[in-house]
């Protein structure tokens, strides 16, 4: 386990914060389903969820592609 997440949650939160540094806009929700290897959008939405509860993560609901990273 890094930063106290679980191998999974490091997975999304490392893909999102490096696509956001290569691209300067963060990842659809179907682009971190793929990358991380979920099977379903609301798989993803439970980890966004659950990095967003744990202070990692930042998003504006009802806001497309919306994630900001708040830990480095």
């Amino acid at each position: 386990m890094q930063y106290g997440l679980t191998e999974k949650q490091v997975k999304v939160f490392s893909f999102i914060k490096n696509f956001i540094a290569k691209k300067n806009y963060p990842p659809s929700y179907d682009e971190i389903k793929e990358a991380a290897g979920l099977k379903s959008r609301n798989s993803v939405n439970v980890y966004v969820k659950n990095l967003e509860e744990r202070g990692w993560l930042k998003r504006i609901p009802g806001k497309a592609r919306s994630l900001q990273i708040i830990k480095q």
